[in-house]
């Protein structure tokens, strides 16, 4: 898997699972999960993403695929 590949898989995660828990007002604000998670739009009711998770999502991907594919 390319990094171009990594970053867009964790891209989808750092938007899906914090959204999926219920946005805003859900469990993932309120927990240790909530640090680093950024609303990028005030308008939006639930829209979050988690930079913590798209980081470590992306090289966690890269860095297991990487192995696999050896």
């Amino acid at each position: 898997m390319s990094w171009l590949g990594s970053l867009v898989f964790g891209a989808l995660l750092a938007f899906i699972l914090p959204m999926a828990t219920g946005g805003r007002d859900g469990i993932w604000r309120d927990s240790w999960a909530g640090v680093g998670t950024i609303a990028p739009f005030d308008q939006s009711p639930g829209l979050l993403f988690s930079i913590p998770l798209f980081v470590g999502s992306a090289i966690a991907l890269r860095l297991f695929f990487s192995w696999h594919r050896n």
